[in-house]
């Protein structure tokens, strides 16, 4: 675990740099430039493309990590290993991306009535599917060389400073609406071309075919399990992205628009699991290979406690001052009809992310099938929750209809690892976790009674430094006493040994 913390504290800063650049975007710039509709067409394309890559892949993006082991051999360019999935995930979008296009009208009618405006842009589908196909290949195999912190500059850096400059530019008259979506293409070729650039630099963009070898053994091994992460790609479809592409359906872009900006701001507590799972996954692959259970436990649970407390400070941060976030966003009246998304994004991200990496351990164990058999039930279950509760409830319906699809996958993956190994993540220093973090909860909402944020209304035209000042004081006044008494407490070794390493490093420790 001291690997994945050390790995993944410098992509996670990068991480979080993205988050402010993507920030400023979604809340700043986009409600400020654009206007509901255009934002959730946008997101929608995205939506598709991204849902559509996850077939096109035909399970690789889960085969490279579990079978990597099998053809590591440096001097034989790992067998060829990453010019195999290259080219089977090539023929996987020439299939999907057929389908995908022989089924145009079928998309085109189910979104005329709420979403016409999508119909003139499904040109683009294909064109961005294969980029982000590409790019997510090639971050894959950078990840399998424990290599993390460029994929982190790219997708989370290059890819919103892109659309930072695609939005001015926009705003200006320089291009057109076309012109944005297009240009937002262009960006994830040109993130790709640079991964690729990368990994030529490091040695490890073996191209070679010569070298390609698929031990026979292996072949229908490999065959069965991506045959499953496809199927397993259709639940995943449809528990992540299904919100999103329902409200369209059902409600309109302009809910779509407002979704997308409340979903973002859920959604960033969960961004240290990324950096977290990524490196955390290429460890379990190990681990089950060498059949050694109690890494697998250990892994579990360090994972699910650091996560848990790093997830549930975000979450805290961000609830106790989301309505100086709508007060400070650009025509923030307008989608303050997101504020409870966020709420119901937020703790259904926490709750997964506490329970450690129990999708990677049955992903890459003998048992993957249940994981995506339990995909598609709990997909199901989606679909049917945002059906009956989008036309009542509106973006809170496609919220909590999300949220309880992955409550109920988390549990069904707890017990069965439960069942199945007789691993949990939780122990006694869940417990305390719990208590710190509900503490800081209740003294943040002292803080904000006893000083009620200042409305930007009362403060003039522009940014209310007043209010951003208010912000400011509360939330270090939280992180303080979190970080504090997760010291004095010891509740996370982990995170300890990274305080006291800063703290030597400031020469205010001599341990």
């Amino acid at each position: 675990m001291g690997l994945v913390i050390r790995q993944s504290f410098k992509s996670t800063l990068l991480t979080y740099v993205g988050v402010g650049l993507g920030a400023l975007n979604l809340l700043f710039f986009f409600p400020r430039y654009l206007n509901p509709e255009l934002i959730g067409l946008r997101e929608l394309l995205l939506g598709v493309a991204l849902s559509l890559s996850i077939f096109t892949q035909l399970g690789m993006q889960s085969a490279m990590s579990r079978f990597f082991p099998y053809f590591q051999d440096e001097q034989r360019q790992h067998n060829g290993f990453l010019l195999f999935t290259l080219g089977v995930v090539t023929l996987g979008l020439l299939g999907f991306g057929g389908l995908f296009l022989g089924l145009q009208g079928v998309w085109e009618g189910l979104f005329a009535d709420k979403s016409a405006a999508v119909n003139a842009y499904w040109g683009m589908i294909l064109p961005l599917t294969g980029m982000m196909m590409l790019q997510n290949v090639l971050e894959i195999w950078a990840r399998l060389h424990y290599r993390i912190v460029v994929n982190a500059l790219l997708r989370e850096i290059g890819l919103r400073l892109a659309l930072t400059g695609l939005t001015l530019a926009y705003a200006r008259g320089a291009i057109g609406w076309d012109g944005f979506l297009w240009g937002m293409c262009a960006s994830y070729g040109v993130s790709a071309l640079l991964l690729a650039g990368y990994l030529h630099g490091m040695g490890v963009l073996y191209l070679n075919p010569a070298y390609v070898r698929v031990r026979r053994p292996l072949r229908p091994i490999m065959a069965r399990y991506s045959m499953w992460m496809i199927v397993g790609g259709a639940g995943v479809v449809i528990n992540e992205r299904i919100d999103g592409l329902m409200l369209a359906w059902l409600a309109g872009l302009a809910s779509t628009g407002i979704y997308s900006l409340s979903f973002f701001i859920g959604t960033i507590i969960e961004m240290p699991r990324r950096s977290i799972s990524q490196i955390a996954g290429t460890l379990i692959t190990h681990a089950w290979k060498a059949k050694d259970f109690q890494a697998l436990a250990q892994l579990h649970r360090q994972a699910a406690l650091n996560q848990m407390l790093i997830g549930g400070i975000l979450l805290v941060l961000v609830w106790t001052q989301i309505d100086a976030v709508f007060e400070l966003m650009p025509n923030g009246q307008l989608y303050l009809e997101g504020k409870w998304v966020v709420l119901w994004i937020g703790l259904a991200r926490w709750f997964d992310m506490s329970n450690g990496v129990n999708t990677e351990i049955i992903l890459n164990s003998p048992y993957y099938r249940f994981n995506l058999i339990s995909i598609l039930l709990l997909g199901m279950i989606s679909f049917t929750a945002n059906y009956l509760l989008i036309p009542v409830y509106g973006l809170t319906g496609a919220a909590a209809g999300s949220t309880l699809s992955i409550l109920l996958f988390n549990l069904l993956k707890g017990g069965f690892l439960w069942f199945r190994l007789g691993i949990q993540p939780f122990n006694h220093q869940t417990l305390k976790a719990l208590a710190l973090l509900f503490g800081v909860y209740a003294v943040g909402v002292a803080m904000g009674a006893l000083v009620p944020l200042p409305n930007r209304s009362e403060q003039g035209v522009g940014i209310s430094w007043g209010l951003l000042w208010t912000m400011f004081w509360q939330g270090t006044g939280m992180i303080t006493l979190f970080v504090v008494i997760l010291y004095r407490w010891k509740i996370s070794p982990e995170m300890n040994g990274v305080m006291d390493s800063i703290l030597r490093r400031m020469g205010w420790s001599k341990a």
